[in-house]
């Protein structure tokens, strides 16, 4: 999770006595647990995406909806024993940041800690006041802070929001790391970001890295153009839920066929 680059650059404020932040958008432990005998991954009952296990209170937990159960031990399909964890989160990084470094104080801010009043500020406080080395969050940690003696950002899994589904998924990768690189030096002392990323020919990162907004634009605003998207276009998103996934298809279906014969000269998707 943490690079040799970007722990050597953690080691160096450590000895100077500055402070870090590494960002994360994902919060808990592992994003899913798969079988690895028979390849069950535990689903929320509700929404029916994966779980993400949060180890220090031991449960799957659904991001979405907010259901929750208990860690598996063993595969209720299969009866296997052989569970594995995969993906990372924000608790997965703080242990691995205390592994890493011996004596290190870290505070976390994700949606897990701030559930008491006023605890979003106790946390900020805290970090900004106390002196403690690294700060460890997600998007909540990027936007609008001031923290004089931060000189070290660290963006992990930079380009995790790239490959969402949703067109703007490279604007919202590019302003969330220019957001977070915005964290580090902002008194006397020069800042330095790490961003690590699998994607680096990446447009959003590349731009990104050089704070080049008027680029980003340019690129972005031309392909969006091409793809005939927003702002060239408007996207009407028609959602239906209900209890009878039958009866769900069978209303979706009749509008759609009544909404594309009236409309011959839109482009419509069904799914």
């Amino acid at each position: 999770m943490l690079s040799e680059r970007l722990k050597s650059e953690i080691d160096n404020n450590l000895k100077n006595k500055k402070q870090t932040i590494l960002f994360l958008n994902r919060r808990g432990y592992s994003t899913f647990i798969m079988c690895r005998d028979c390849g069950y991954t535990a689903k929320c009952k509700n929404c029916n995406i994966s779980l993400t296990y949060h180890k220090f209170e031991n449960k799957l937990k659904c991001h979405y909806c907010g259901f929750e159960m208990n860690s598996l031990n063993e595969c209720p399909e299969c009866k296997s024993k052989n569970i594995k964890y995969f993906g990372t989160g924000t608790q997965k990084l703080e242990d691995e940041v205390k592994k890493s470094f011996e004596g290190i104080s870290t505070i976390r801010m994700d949606i897990d800690t701030v559930t008491k009043k006023n605890s979003h500020e106790e946390i900020l406080n805290k970090f900004k006041n106390n002196n403690i080395d690294v700060l460890i969050g997600t998007q909540m940690i990027v936007k609008g802070h001031h923290f004089p003696n931060v000189t070290l950002v660290g963006v992990i899994a930079a380009d995790s929001s790239l490959n969402i589904d949703d067109y703007r998924a490279t604007e919202r990768t590019f302003q969330t790391i220019v957001q977070a690189a915005g964290r580090a030096g902002r008194e006397k002392e020069k800042g330095r970001v790490i961003i690590q990323t699998y994607n680096p020919d990446s447009y959003a990162i590349i731009y990104a890295k050089e704070q080049n907004y008027d680029s980003f634009y340019n690129t972005e605003i031309g392909i969006r153009n091409v793809l005939k998207y927003p702002p060239f276009c408007d996207i009407i998103l028609i959602r239906f839920s209900g209890s009878d996934i039958n009866e769900i298809r069978k209303s979706s279906n009749i509008l759609y066929r009544s909404l594309k014969k009236h409309f011959t000269t839109r482009k419509w998707n069904y799914f």
